[in-house]
């Protein structure tokens, strides 16, 4: 070897051996093993634009009731049932006397009262039911029969039963048995009022006592 030349030794490269491959990621996973405490495991690294998952939170539940989902249909819907006409102008029902001239019972004496006019006119009531109640079968019986007859089979029949029409016809819109019928309706809401107002005050417990009628 002449002097002055540094020795190099042969590279692996030209000895014709195959030249050895180090890999670092074994070495580096057991770094991070070694680095990680005991029960818990490592995962690969998410990268850094992939954004964390959020906890899915429960919505709380929401209790409903029979009765709210009733109120609810009934104001989702569009037109309710009865809807007075556009236009159109109902007319007022006439209040009864008897409603203005009664009013709930304030005192004992009031509750006597009240009771004296319930038995005066009770007994007329009756009497008044009786009559229109009898007039109104034989009407109706009247009726039946007037409905089960057959055709008229000639003129004179036929004027026959226009004839006894006209009869039942005026009967039923007799003014006396109107003003009869229409006197009981009368009597029978007067009674009815007058039992409830006193019926309220003995529930309220201001009267000593009861008087059943």
């Amino acid at each position: 070897m002449p002097l002055g030349k540094r020795f190099s030794p042969p590279s692996l490269r030209d000895s014709g051996f195959p030249t050895p491959r180090f890999n670092s990621k074994p070495r580096l996973l057991w770094q991070l093993q070694r680095l990680t405490p005991r029960g818990l495991k490592t995962s690969a690294p998410r990268p850094p634009c992939q954004p964390q998952p959020r906890p899915h939170k429960a919505r709380p539940k929401t209790i409903v009731f029979e009765d709210e989902l009733l109120s609810q249909a009934l104001l989702d819907a569009k037109k309710p049932i009865g809807v007075i006409p556009k236009g159109h102008t109902p007319r007022p029902h006439p209040v009864p006397d008897y409603e203005l001239k009664y009013p709930p019972v304030s005192s004992a004496r009031e509750r006597s009262r009240y009771a004296a006019v319930f038995q005066d006119q009770y007994g007329e009531y009756l009497e008044l039911q009786r009559e229109v109640g009898c007039a109104q079968a034989k009407l109706r019986q009247l009726e039946a029969r007037l409905s089960s007859l057959p055709p008229p089979q000639s003129q004179k029949e036929a004027q026959v039963a226009a004839r006894v029409w006209r009869e039942f016809e005026k009967k039923q819109m007799d003014p006396g048995f109107l003003d009869k019928q229409a006197r009981c309706h009368y009597l029978k809401g007067k009674l009815r009022h007058l039992k409830t107002q006193i019926q309220k005050f003995d529930d309220r417990g201001d009267s000593e006592g009861s008087v059943y009628f």
